[in-house]
């Protein structure tokens, strides 16, 4: 009798683990894939290449009246939609690459205005190609 008992309750218990990991997995199908060690999530790496983005639209005076964006929130939402479009989990699986991310966004803040140079090496070091994890 104790051996039926102990193998009813090992039945549950595996069914009960398999449920479960069946739960998770659909889980983490529905939400997108996770990125996994030092990858950082996509939707965090946007807003931040957003941010530098902005700060050097700012930075270079394009952001005011008369300019290429009226004000902060405007570049903001162009940036931010170009941006998102760029570094998709279509594109970007496994998230961005943290070092690679902060290269980007050294590039970004070094830029200089008007400096057709710097932005193609901003434009190299914030490539999907570059910063998107193996």
């Amino acid at each position: 009798m104790i051996k039926y008992t102990f193998g009813m309750v090992l039945f549950v218990l595996a069914l009960a683990s398999a449920a479960a990991c069946s739960h998770n997995q659909r889980s983490a199908e529905h939400n997108g894939p996770v990125a996994s060690g030092p990858a950082r999530e996509l939707s965090s790496a946007v807003d931040d290449l957003t941010a530098a983005r902005c700060n050097l639209e700012q930075r270079c005076k394009h952001i005011g009246d008369g300019q290429t964006y009226a004000n902060r929130e405007a570049c903001e939402t162009k940036l931010r939609g170009s941006i998102a479009d760029e570094l998709n989990t279509s594109d970007c699986p496994h998230g961005i690459k943290d070092s690679k991310l902060t290269a980007c966004k050294n590039d970004i803040r070094e830029e200089s205005c008007g400096n057709p140079i710097d932005a193609m090496s901003r434009w190299n070091a914030c490539r999907k190609g570059e910063i998107c994890a193996d």
